[in-house]
Order: structure tokens, then sequence, then C-alpha cells
């Protein structure tokens, strides 16, 4: 509860003095003594009847503000006030009773509970006197609403000790606010409606058939674009011949950087790799299987010439000495090799086989 409320349950309370400080009048003390009104702790409070138009759920109701008890203790009353005067579910609230006694007796309240659980008290409740004569207490229960629809009151005891030490316990009523749902009453409006027919009403095969077709020649085009796109990059990526692979090879050395970086191995690897996938590709006897020496008898015993044969049998050994010897080359000697190993690439080819002559034998 904030300070706010409690600060208008306390305003609402004493704005509305206690029973038994009203009618002190002379002519009221007369009218008493001459048998023509109750005594003041006997008498109950009735409020008019407010004026139509105006007021709340209590404007078509007498509202009983003192006890309805038929032998109250002596100089008792009491008036109930709730504040706010209209929650929300799950929100707290305080109902009050200012309380008028005999001086000096004692005020406690037993806190109410509620079977159905519809509300619940919070905490402990106070009493506070309001004088040094020990006449007027203020009562506070906080409380919290738990379901729309509340009682307007709730039933509870106060407890009341007389300065001789009577005891009297006595029922009062507290007063409960109007409780609002969280939920809007009508909740029709907050259905979800069902989607909307997009297509229509009607259903024309012809155009669902058409659509199909679209669909189908859209996805046939992109399935040929992208099986050329494919064969365009493979051919790009693999040359066709063995001859241009061994250029793209040759090519790839020149442009790593290698000879900058003085890499002679990675360098010298891929111009015998050039060298050598070439004549394994032209001949199946120059297997990449064998040495280079071994490469370069085969050649000769086929009848490979001898200035294509030498070219070759240089560009191995450089490449044998740089690739397990470790041994260096000048850049510029590095790059009269990959000339000349382009050139032999270029200009290669394996010797036609030798046919065999038939001798034919001639009879004397």
């Amino acid at each position: 509860m904030t300070r706010a409320a409690w600060l208008l349950l306390v305003f609402s309370l004493l704005a509305t003095a206690p029973l038994a400080a009203q009618d002190t009048t002379p002519a009221t003390r007369s009218r008493e003594r001459l048998g023509q009104l109750p005594p003041r702790g006997q008498r109950q409070r009735i409020t008019p009847l407010p004026r139509a138009g105006g007021g709340t759920r209590d404007t078509l109701r007498l509202t009983v503000d003192a006890l309805i008890d038929p032998n109250p203790p002596p100089g008792f009353s009491y008036r109930g006030s709730v504040e706010p005067k209209t929650v929300t579910v799950g929100d707290r609230f305080s109902s009050g009773l200012a309380v008028s006694v005999a001086a000096g007796t004692r005020v406690e309240i037993e806190a109410p509970k509620d079977s159905a659980d519809r509300w619940r008290v919070l905490g402990r409740a106070t009493v506070s006197p309001r004088d040094s004569a020990r006449t007027r207490y203020l009562v506070v229960v906080p409380m919290v609403a738990w379901v729309p629809g509340m009682p307007d009151t709730a039933r509870t005891e106060l407890r009341l000790t007389a300065p001789d030490g009577t005891v009297a316990t006595v029922p009062v009523t507290l007063r409960l606010p109007r409780v609002r749902a969280t939920l809007p009453d009508d909740t029709t409006k907050w259905r979800v409606r069902p989607p909307h027919d997009v297509w229509g009403p009607s259903h024309d095969w012809r155009m669902i058939a058409a659509l199909a077709l679209i669909a189908l020649l859209l996805l046939a085009v992109i399935a040929w674009l992208a099986a050329k796109l494919i064969r365009a990059r493979r051919k790009r990526r693999v040359p066709a011949t063995a001859r241009q692979r061994a250029l793209a090879l040759l090519e790839r050395a020149r442009t790593s950087g290698f000879i900058e970086a003085g890499n002679w191995k990675a360098f010298y690897t891929l111009v015998a790799e050039a060298l050598r996938g070439l004549a394994a590709a032209l001949d199946a006897r120059w297997s990449t299987d064998l040495t280079s020496e071994e490469v370069i008898a085969e050649m000769r015993a086929a009848g490979v010439a001898e200035d294509r044969v030498e070219a070759l049998e240089h560009l191995l050994r450089v490449a044998d000495l740089a690739k397990f010897a470790r041994r260096g080359r000048a850049p510029d000697d590095a790059r009269r090799d990959l000339d000349d190993a382009r050139r032999w690439v270029e200009s290669f080819a394996a010797p036609e086989p030798v046919a065999e002559d038939a001798t034919v034998g001639v009879a004397p």
C-alpha cells in the first residue's frame, strides 16, 4: 500500500467523527434523560439516500455504519472505510475502522480470513490510539484482492479490554473495495478471426496448371544455367590436354613468387612435375615412377633426338639438386630454366614407332 493510500484512509476515517463524540448538545442530553432517544452506544447512524443519478453500488440501499448489536459495550461505536475504493485483481488496499470506546479501553482486532481465498490479509493489522485518553482508535488492515466480484464487506471481531480487565468480543464489519478484472468483460472483440481467403471462393484449375508449368520451366532454366556454369569452371580449372596442363604448371611456377622468395625446392618441384607429367602422358615407358636417369635412358633407347634429351636432362638435374640437395640458384638462372622448360614443353613430341622391315626370301 502506498503512502498516499494510507493518508487517504486516515483522512477519510478522521473526517467522520465517531458516534461517541456526536450528539453532545444540551438538547440531546435532555432528550436522552427523558427517554426520547436511546443511549449513544446503542444508536445507529443511517446515511441518507443519495440523489438520483449519482453514487456508486451503495446508492440504492441504507448504509449502517454503527455496530448492530443488541448489547454493545458502553461508549462503543465505529465507522468503516476502505482506500482505494476500486482496485484491480492483485492490487493492495487498506480497510480501516475509526473506533470509539470508553476511556482506558484497549482495542485489538482479529485478522479476518476468507475460506474461498477471494482476498487475503497482508502482514499485521495496526491499532493506533488517536487521543491521550485512549477513547479513539484507528484500526488499519492491509489486504489484497484475488478475484473480481468480491462482497462489499467482511466480518471480523474486535477484542475490547476494559481498565478493570473485563474482555468483550464485538463483531464488526470491514469495508471491501470494488474489484475489477484484468481482462474486459466482453472478450468477443479480442477473438482471433479466421484467415482471409486470398485465392477467392472459386478455383480455376487451368490457372493453377499454368502457374505450375511456369514454375517447372523456371526450375529447368535454373538447372541448365547451373550445369553450364559448372562445366565452364571445370574447363577453366583443368586443361584439356597434357601439354596444356604442363604449361599451366609452368605459369603457376612463374606467378607463385617462389623465385623472389628464394624457395627453390617449391619452384623446381613445379617445373619437374610439368616436364615429367608431359613425358609420361606421351609415352607410358617414361612413367613418373621412374627416376630422372631412368627416364633419360628410356628416351635415348626410344630414339628421341639428342638435343631434346640433353635439354630435359639438364632441367631434371637442376631440379633434383634443388629438391633433394637444397642447392641454391640465382634468380636469373631460375628464370632462364623456366623459359627453357616452356620451350621444351611446347616443342617436344614423341617419336613415331619404327616398323620392322620384313625380309622376303627368294628361292634360288
